[in-house]
């Protein structure tokens, strides 16, 4: 497996974006052949989807505009449109060193699906702000419980997984917000497709757009998604 294809779902991202697009563009590019990079802008009002559009100039990147509906349906939307062997994502405000992202792309020789994780077992999480390492502890512990999910941290933006992996699983989302994670992982892990998680030290960027208006939300979604479907 040699092509990747790499959604980037964005919000709002004008202040930050371009360095991260020309980045994964400079590092993807030379490592995967052929490699396509696609941004959904997601319910953007400020500059992002002009400054995506000033990158065309410099390297091909695939634009897909969306109403403002969540990270979850970004990434469904980007996943729809990738044609490689690897389909994967990345935040726009990547936090992890891309030369690791790279080492973790090469175990999908070996598993279905491979997930970064910021933490280890027992780090302390310093790093992260008080409302993520809220959202990643609640979502551990959630998704360990209630979905088997046997994972140090769901919450983590990247994830790769072989095309077959997309293909198979049922795209209709309930969960279409940070929610979406876990109910991917969750159909990942009823199909039986194998899943590898690997440690990245990251950096905290600040540029977070989780916000606690939407925890009551991502909880009814999850208890729907476990009890009701």
């Amino acid at each position: 497996m040699n092509s990747l294809s790499l959604v980037v779902p964005a919000h709002n991202s004008g202040k930050f974006i371009k360095p991260f697009l020309r980045e994964y563009y400079r590092i993807f590019a030379r490592k995967f052949n052929p490699f396509e990079l696609i941004v959904v802008c997601n319910g953007c009002t400020d500059n992002t989807v002009e400054i995506c559009n000033s990158l065309k100039k410099e390297f091909p990147l695939k634009i897909e505009e969306i109403p403002k509906k969540g990270k979850g349906r970004a990434l469904v939307r980007g996943f729809n449109l990738s044609k490689n062997e690897i389909v994967g994502f990345l935040d726009a405000d990547n936090p992890f060193d891309l030369e690791q992202i790279k080492k973790m792309i090469c175990l999908l020789a070996n598993f279905d699906m491979v997930i970064a994780s910021k933490y280890t077992k027992g780090s302390a999480r310093l790093q992260d702000s008080q409302l993520r390492r809220f959202v990643s502890l609640g979502g551990g512990i959630f998704s360990r419980i209630f979905f088997g999910l046997n994972l140090t941290d769901t919450q983590a933006g990247a994830k790769f997984f072989k095309r077959q992996v997309w293909e198979k699983i049922d795209d209709n989302f309930l969960c279409k917000g940070f929610d979406f994670d876990i109910e991917f992982l969750y159909k990942v892990k009823k199909l039986k497709f194998s899943i590898k998680e690997f440690h990245i030290p990251f950096e905290f960027r600040g540029f977070s757009t989780v916000s606690l208006k939407y925890l009551p939300s991502m909880l009814k979604r999850l208890i729907q998604l476990r009890f009701l479907k």
